[in-house]
């Protein structure tokens, strides 16, 4: 059996103590334990930022990974600590809507950490990732098990993602999240404009994005003209509007929560 992983995601940036300090807690209660990064570039407090950057890459990891996410703008309140489990991963989040998606994509067992004697102190802090989240993570990845750690509940909060809507001509959805380069992902996915192409056989296809109309599609950013936006499926399955080597978003003025009709020309 390899080393217990943790993978971290958080809006704490890399100038300040906090990632340090998760990390710090982590390795006081398991050195052996590897940590992974998965980002701590999430725009602070975006909780839908967050739980796309989660959704997008968790699949890939291995079997037992837990997964630590702190972008949490309740710190200190009421909010729950929660957990999930499902067949292959564990996550540990505030209770804020921020493993929302996952929920969406998987099955998963719901619980409230509630043992005290595992955190660094059962004060209200204004760093819990640090004092409570983190030697959850790290205990966990000791063989801990899930229900000495946290008791069921029946539901977490979630957030308020839109589903795209299919009608006889055109997919409503809107851009979900811009990436670094300035692409812009969006809520339709590839099942759904194969499902949309069937009904519409021979005809071409457009994309309205806020006020401006996308007229080409590209396989992948490489094959699109060079000074034209263009819509693609990426690597994820989802519609994509992208310019090559320029930043969509910033050429289009368009981001996250615009919306986008995909139609026939």
């Amino acid at each position: 059996m390899g080393k217990a992983l943790i993978a971290l995601l958080t809006d704490f940036g890399r100038r300040d103590y906090f990632v340090a300090s998760l990390k710090g807690v982590i390795l006081s209660i398991n050195p052996d334990c590897q940590i992974v990064d998965l980002t701590h570039e999430v725009p602070d407090y975006n909780l839908q930022a967050a739980a796309f950057i989660l959704w997008a890459c968790y699949q890939f990891f291995p079997a037992g990974t837990i997964f630590l996410t702190v972008v949490d703008p309740g710190v200190g309140s009421e909010r729950r600590l929660i957990l999930l489990q499902t067949d292959r991963h564990i996550f540990i989040a505030p209770d804020n809507g921020v493993l929302s998606l996952i929920l969406n994509q998987e099955r998963a067992e719901l619980f409230e950490v509630s043992n005290k004697k595992f955190f660094i102190t059962d004060r209200r802090t204004s760093f819990e990732g640090r004092d409570k989240m983190a030697p959850v993570a790290a205990w966990m990845s000791l063989g801990v098990s899930v229900t000495e750690l946290a008791r069921p509940v029946t539901s977490v909060k979630r957030l308020d993602f839109a589903e795209p809507q299919l009608r006889p001509k055109e997919i409503q959805g809107n851009i979900i999240y811009e990436d670094k380069f300035g692409n812009l992902i969006t809520s339709i996915s590839q099942e759904l404009v194969a499902r949309f192409l069937e009904r519409n056989k021979g005809t071409n296809l457009v994309l309205l994005a806020g006020k401006k109309k996308i007229t080409d599609m590209a396989p992948t950013y490489s094959l699109a003209s060079a000074d034209r936006p263009f819509f693609m499926i990426n690597s994820l399955g989802l519609l994509e509007i992208a310019l090559y080597k320029k930043s969509a978003a910033e050429t289009l003025g368009l981001g996250s929560g615009d919306p986008v009709v995909l139609k026939v020309d």
